[in-house]
Order: C-alpha cells, then sequence, then structure tokens
C-alpha cells in the first residue's frame, strides 16, 4: 500500500507543478465522453483489449476557415497492469494547422472496488502555416511569404491519473508539459527583431473531469459527465453532459457548454463492439450570428476478441466488487 500512495504522489507532483500557461491551442471534443485519450494517457488499457475510435468535428459550420479536427485513437491492454495507446489527430484553422502523433504508456494499480491508472505520453507534434491560404491588405507586404508553406516540429510530453470502476471515473491530466516553441519561417529570422515573428509558443493545458453513471434498472443508465480544460490567457471550458443509455443499444443526451454551446447526442451500438456516436452544437454565444452550429461523429470499435460476444468485457465486466454496469464502453 506504501508503494502505491508513493507513486499516486510523485504523479500528483509531475501534474501540479505546471502551473504558467499563455492561452486555450489544442481542440475540445464535444463528445469527451466517447474519447478521453485524446485528453488523459492513463485512460490507455482501461476500456476492452482492442479499442480503436475514429472522431470528426466540424466547428462553427458556415463561419469561413472555422476549425475542423479529425483523430483516431488505438487502445490496448497489456495484462492486468499495463495499457499501451496511441493518437494522432489534425487540426486545421484556416491557413494553420497542427498535426499530433501520440503515443501512450499506463499502469494500474487495483483495489477491490477501484482502480488507479497512471499515464504517460510523448508527442511529435507539426505546426504549418500554409501561405497561399493567407489574405494580406498589401499584396507587397513582406510579413510573409505567400508562396510557402512553413512546417515546424516540436517533441511534447503529457502526463495524467484516472481512478474509475465501472460506475464512477475521475481524471487529472496534463498536456504541453515541455512548453516547447516552434519557429516558422526560420531564413526570415536572421536578426533579433524577426526572430520573435516567427515563434508559435506552446503552453500547458490542464484537463478535469468527473463522471458517474446510475440506475434503479440497469436496462436504463443515466451518464453524467462534468469536464474542465483550464489554459491561461483563455476563460476556463467547462462542459457539462448527461446521457441515458437504453437496453445497451443506443443512448440519448444533451450536454452544455457554459457561456457557448448546446448540445444534443445520440448513439447506437451494434453486435455489441461497435458503436456510432453523433452531436450537432447549437451556439449560445455571439457568433450564432454567423454559424449555424457544429457537428461531431465518432465511430467506436472496442472488443476483448474477433469472435462476436454478447457481453462488454474488460475491466468493467470482471473485476468490481460492487459491478452494476459492466457492459458500458
Amino acid at each position: 500500500m506504501r508503494k502505491h500512495i508513493t507513486i499516486l504522489l510523485i504523479f500528483t507532483g509531475v501534474l501540479g507543478g505546471w502551473v504558467d500557461s499563455y492561452g486555450q491551442q489544442l481542440p475540445i471534443f464535444t463528445q469527451f465522453p466517447s474519447d478521453e485519450l485524446f485528453f488523459n494517457p492513463a485512460v490507455a488499457g482501461t476500456k476492452r483489449i482492442f479499442d480503436v475510435r475514429i472522431n470528426f468535428r466540424d466547428q462553427w459550420v458556415g463561419l469561413p476557415d472555422a476549425p475542423i479536427t479529425e483523430g483516431i485513437s488505438l487502445n490496448y491492454r497489456l495484462g492486468n497492469q499495463m495499457g499501451l495507446g496511441a493518437y494522432l489527430y489534425q487540426d486545421v484553422t484556416g491557413p494553420t494547422q497542427r498535426n499530433d502523433y501520440t503515443v501512450c504508456y499506463a499502469y494500474k494499480v487495483k483495489f477491490p472496488d477501484l482502480t488507479m491508472s497512471m499515464g504517460i505520453a510523448g508527442t511529435m507534434m507539426e505546426y504549418a502555416v500554409v501561405g497561399s491560404d493567407v489574405t494580406i491588405h498589401q499584396q507587397n507586404d513582406p510579413a510573409i511569404d505567400l508562396a510557402v508553406t512553413s512546417h515546424a516540429w516540436a517533441p511534447e510530453a503529457s502526463a495524467g491519473i484516472l481512478l474509475y470502476n465501472d460506475r464512477f471515473q475521475l481524471g487529472l491530466s496534463v498536456d504541453n508539459m515541455v512548453t516547447n516553441s516552434e519557429n516558422l519561417y526560420k531564413k526570415y529570422t536572421s536578426d533579433s527583431s524577426a526572430n520573435q515573428s516567427g515563434i508559435v509558443q506552446l503552453v500547458p493545458h490542464f484537463y478535469g473531469y468527473l463522471s458517474y453513471s446510475f440506475s434503479g434498472n440497469p436496462d436504463y443508465v443515466w451518464q453524467s459527465t462534468l469536464f474542465a480544460a483550464l489554459a491561461t490567457g483563455t476563460p476556463m471550458y467547462l462542459d457539462y453532459s448527461l446521457r441515458v443509455h437504453f437496453h445497451e443499444k443506443f443512448y440519448v443526451g444533451a450536454s452544455y457548454s457554459f457561456g457557448s454551446a448546446l448540445a444534443l447526442d445520440l448513439g447506437y451500438t451494434l453486435r455489441h463492439d461497435i458503436e456510432i456516436c453523433y452531436s450537432y452544437d447549437i451556439v449560445t454565444s455571439a457568433l450564432s450570428h454567423y454559424t449555424s452550429g457544429s457537428q461531431e461523429i465518432t465511430l467506436i470499435f472496442s472488443t476483448d476478441s474477433f469472435k462476436r460476444t454478447n457481453s462488454h468485457g474488460g475491466d468493467n465486466d470482471e473485476q468490481f466488487t460492487k459491478k452494476k454496469f459492466g457492459y458500458m464502453f
């Protein structure tokens, strides 16, 4: 027990040590409950043995050059105590593009009715500016070469903790821990004043979420989730979602991003191992005058084997002494 507490204190210290940041740079997904690995490496190995999730988000439909984000995550449970994961995503906003290539490792400590997972991840991040997509007011402005697409690479790291059973989840994580900078248009930075013009400073992002599932009847399960993201320089992002799962087959839900959007959420499960999720955001901020909203779709394949199964397996189905909702993803 003392060993387990020491490990937890070390990870808590790592997470708590990164406290200065300058602005929100990483994408947020409405369907956070359907793919937490993008935000917390401790999720690796907490699903079924094989788990693949594909996400596509079209944000602020109708607004020119609005963000479009697409990604895929892979999750593998290695034995009873370890998990491996990987994900990549592309986030495009106007002439700028960010590509993240990440691998994750997690170690799990099991208690009678609770598991603690601790994860770390390494990332290679590519940032690009497409010159031909930039519009300038003065065609001869030397500030940027419209004929050039500039790329910059930087290593990054993240860490997280996840406490969970089949009814409860509490996660804390931090991304962009290395706080690197990326230098674009290097050939134009020969003097000290120009050296600052092409630098993108990467800053830490903090995430926290709490989820609880409850029901008096396992055929109708209520899943309640609170998610928060913080980066200094922008307001805290806070989102609450509530889903109702019916007969292990489909769910309906809604979420509210405080001060920005209300989302409607639907999901349907095929053959117990394939799930399709769709959400539509109704913008409630001043942006509602310029966009019809945002939409997102997630495809999930999650299984303990490649043979057809009639129940969800993995941690949720075999370890918890007070298990109630072992079938849930």
